[in-house]
């Protein structure tokens, strides 16, 4: 049986390897030199019980976890789940990234809208301040439509949807009471969003429901 010095640079080398680091990439994440990790996988030195904590942490793995010799088919299973988690983490990150560039891209375009009525237009009763209500509904459309295809949570997708309709409903009212000449008072088609969001809510537990069965 190897020493424990070796069997813990073993555990080290592997998890590295399972998340496709070097040496000075695996150092610069646990903020220890490369020297360091290349002294430690060789088994010339063991490292003290809170950097081994730091790597435990690191790899999500135990402490005991490092410290036991382990067998081949451990590792590969250690290294699938690495990748996976791994491969989560990338693709939660790029879901993220691309849901606050609807978002972003919803903000420049109103912006760019309203801007251009603010150059060419010489009454400020004509600027296009309509857009940026407008703005909303449409940005709670895309990300319900991306929400339910990256996560399909019905019950994020069911708040958002309500969401939707009901900016959709006061974008109306507000811009036909402020932006339209004469100004309408139409808050009342409110009462109409009632039984939208009953169908939502109950088209959401039909759907949940028809899945359990």
């Amino acid at each position: 049986m190897d020493n424990l010095s070796t069997i813990v640079g073993k555990n080290i080398a592997s998890l590295r390897k399972a998340k496709g680091l070097t040496q000075q990439e695996l150092a610069s994440e646990v903020n220890y030199s490369d020297k360091s990790i290349s002294k430690w996988e060789l088994g010339y030195a063991l490292p003290s019980v809170d950097i081994l904590m730091d790597f435990a942490k690191f790899f999500g793995v135990s402490v005991d976890y490092l410290l036991s010799e382990q067998s081949q088919e451990s590792i590969d299973e250690k290294a699938l789940a690495l990748k996976q988690k791994q491969e989560a983490e990338t693709d939660n990150r790029n879901k993220a990234i691309i849901m606050a560039m609807t978002v972003s891209f919803a903000i420049l375009v109103s912006m760019s809208i309203f801007f251009s009525g603010y150059y060419f237009r010489h009454d400020p009763s004509e600027l296009l301040w309509p857009v940026f209500i407008w703005a909303v509904p449409v940005t709670l459309f895309f990300l319900t439509i991306e929400t339910h295809y990256f996560y399909r949570n019905s019950i994020v997708t069911t708040i958002l949807v309500s969401s939707f309709v009901w900016a959709l409903f006061v974008s109306f009212c507000v811009q036909f009471q402020f932006f339209n000449k004469p100004g309408e008072n139409i808050w009342f088609i409110l009462v109409a969003a009632i039984p939208v969001q009953v169908i939502i809510v109950l088209a959401k537990g039909y759907i949940h429901k028809g899945k359990r069965r």
